[in-house]
């Protein structure tokens, strides 16, 4: 084993040696946070660990995705042909995340680099108008899907849907998340789309190892479609029907399973909410008959403790991005988790 192999090992045994430290939701948000700072640290070494221009294993295809799931995809269909660096270490947000140079090198460098689009990564389109004609083989995921906007959860009009942008139009408008929902991977169905996408561009990259790309991505189809169907069967026995979410990362899934996402607690990344927002969100979790407030790992869950104590309920977690304990970066288990917490919350 080389010195970054094992160097990745030890970053891998650190996280699991936190993991028992990790908290409960709605307790030990400081000691949260430690830890939390401990893994992203972890994770930075190891990505600074290899030279910026270093070469994958022999005969191997180098894939940079931006966020963990996307990195799942590609390995997933990929398998033992490519080298997946995912680029947005776990835990971070990536709605505020900036990538330092070394980071950017390697996506750079990269024979396919995979990303969400509308407005999720704004760095991501300087990268690519950088980059220029370099040969490399993008997937934007976004790209011909009918995004949800945004909506404004207190008072505001809510907007229908608009078509997601290519990457040039959102380099030149990168406010473009403000106009449409980027969280797509939350809904097993459009992630069907992305994989064919991926599958798409591995092939492009890589002709020669086509009928392997075909046959890795009809078996992730058919795991993404035993996992809708799960989703399905449990959502017919869910009682209630709305939620209260950290920010609306969950607007696909609850379109897709026919929830109701009656408030946000931050409309926009770093935008707390004010005291009357606050207020307004304790009475819809009281109208609705919400028992749960949901708050999600990347982001402080102090808004959402203050919300259930005034409402007199409890919080769960929603990871709409994985990385951490029980699920680390498998996206199905990811989804898996989020699945027994909406059970634990709307049954």
């Amino acid at each position: 084993m080389n010195s970054i192999e094992s160097l990745k090992a030890e970053v891998t045994k650190l996280k699991i040696e936190l993991s028992s430290l990790w908290p409960r939701p709605g307790t030990g948000s400081r000691l949260r946070r430690f830890v939390l700072q401990a893994c992203l640290a972890a994770w930075g070494l190891a990505l600074l660990a290899a030279p910026a221009g270093a070469a994958p294993p022999s005969g191997k295809l180098l894939v940079a995705a931006t966020i963990v799931p996307l990195g799942d995809f590609c390995q997933k269909i990929g398998g033992d042909l490519v080298q997946v660096q995912v680029l947005i270490p776990p835990g971070a947000s990536p709605h505020v995340f900036e990538p330092a140079p070394s980071v950017m090198a390697r996506a750079s460098q990269a024979r396919v680099f995979v990303y969400i689009g509308a407005g999720l990564e704004p760095w991501a389109a300087k990268l690519l108008r950088s980059r220029g004609n370099s040969g490399q083989v993008v997937v934007e995921a976004a790209q011909g899907l009918q995004l949800l906007r945004e909506t404004c959860h207190h008072g505001c009009e809510q907007p229908g849907a608009k078509p997601a942008a290519s990457h040039r139009e959102t380099e030149a408008a990168p406010e473009r998340h403000l106009g449409g929902n980027p969280h797509i991977w939350l809904d097993p169905v459009l992630v069907q789309d992305i994989c064919r996408k991926i599958a798409g561009a591995l092939i492009q990259a890589d002709p020669d190892h086509r009928a392997r790309y075909e046959a890795n991505l009809k078996e992730y189809l058919a795991a993404l479609e035993a996992l809708h169907q799960e989703i399905q069967q449990h959502a017919r026995a869910w009682t209630l029907r709305d939620f209260v979410s950290f920010h609306p990362s969950f607007s696909y899934f609850a379109r897709r399973y026919n929830l109701h996402e009656a408030g946000v607690i931050e409309e926009a990344p770093g935008r707390e909410p004010t005291p009357r927002q606050l207020q307004n969100l304790v009475t819809a979790v009281r109208r609705s008959g919400i028992r749960v407030v949901f708050a999600e790992p990347q982001f402080n869950p102090r808004m959402a403790e203050v919300i259930a104590q005034e409402a007199g309920v409890k919080v769960l977690m929603l990871d709409p991005i994985g990385g951490p304990p029980p699920y680390g970066s498998d996206y199905l288990k990811l989804m898996r988790y989020n699945l027994a917490a909406l059970d634990e919350a709307l049954r």
